[in-house]
């Protein structure tokens, strides 16, 4: 395995930057909020609405790679729908960017971990552990 010994300035605060953001995001409870608000009886924690928002300011203080601005973007709109939306109160509004968050966070997520182990000199171990927990379609 070839790792970054001696990255740039640059690269090294980009990497720095996305992993503080990324170790935020992946704490953030999507999962379990999608999980909530799609079930037989839907509720709503206060905390969601604070841990949502903070996810988003955290993904968007960071300078990302341009290769995962589309995810980025998917991810921080989706994150401030639901964010709106749990403010509201309303489960079934929440219901919606909830599932559309989760799974741009998953995305943004992986893409961003590949990223950082191809750039690390890391190849990719096995596929996207801990995440087989998704509904069934």
């Amino acid at each position: 395995m070839k790792l970054h010994r001696n990255p740039d300035s640059e690269t090294a605060a980009q990497a720095g930057g996305m992993i503080a953001a990324l170790s935020h995001i992946d704490s953030a409870g999507f999962h379990g909020i999608d999980m909530a608000l799609g079930g037989a009886s839907p509720t709503i924690d206060p905390s969601w609405a604070g841990h949502v928002r903070k996810a988003r300011i955290a993904a968007a203080s960071v300078s990302w790679p341009d290769d995962l601005q589309p995810q980025l973007t998917a991810f921080t709109d989706a994150a401030g729908r639901l964010a709106a939306a749990l403010d509201e109160g309303d489960t079934k509004a929440a219901s919606v960017p909830a599932r559309e968050v989760h799974a741009a966070w998953h995305t943004l997520s992986n893409r961003a971990w590949n990223y950082l182990a191809k750039t690390s000199g890391i190849e990719k171990e096995g596929g996207p552990a801990g995440h087989q927990h998704h509904r069934a379609p």
